[in-house]
């Protein structure tokens, strides 16, 4: 339990600029795009500064089915397929699951990163909430080890397949034709 409530400590200590309180006047569109598996690309070339990459990433901002990249003096639409973030990693930590998105940035599943199950591809796939409507997409093996992992410990009475983080139950698949 003390790595966990170490884990804890140090998540609640990650400082991100505030966004959510920036209502900048000049607004307009940067030519960046992030693709479905979450890498970055400014005018078509791919950006390959990480550092670069993570600090646009904590200036993330979703409104009205756009993504814009804010600061306190503009807002800039960029373009988004599918989510800005990718889970790359998930370890359980205590009976939590730590996340490890593309862009470093870690997270406890729990009430206030909710998995949610969301159409990609024609498959249910579990998407987390990173920090306000921001969220990520487990990618292919931590979806299939979430799946063997509820499948392993499903109770026959109950088709859900679930997982716990701590107290926060989750679905983490369903039936291609469940809607």
């Amino acid at each position: 339990m003390d790595k966990l409530k170490n884990i804890a400590q140090q998540l609640d200590g990650q400082k991100y600029p505030p966004v959510h309180l920036w209502h900048p006047k000049e607004i307009g569109e940067i030519d960046i795009r992030i693709d479905s598996s979450g890498n970055w690309f400014h005018e078509g070339q791919p950006i390959k500064r990480d550092k670069l990459v993570c600090l646009f990433a904590t200036i993330l901002w979703f409104e009205n089915g756009q993504h814009f990249l804010v600061t306190p003096v503009e807002k800039l639409a960029i373009d988004v397929q599918d989510v800005p973030y990718i889970i790359h990693q998930a370890e359980c930590v205590d009976g939590m699951w730590l996340l490890t998105t593309n862009t470093h940035e870690q997270l406890l599943v729990d009430q206030n990163h909710p998995v949610e199950l969301r159409q990609y591809h024609g498959q249910w796939v579990p998407y987390v909430r990173v920090r306000y409507e921001l969220w990520a997409r487990l990618n292919r093996s931590i979806y299939y080890e979430w799946a063997s992992l509820a499948v392993d410990g499903q109770n026959k009475a109950d088709d859900r397949l679930v997982l716990k983080s701590g107290e926060y139950e989750f679905e983490v698949a369903r039936q291609a034709n469940d809607v």
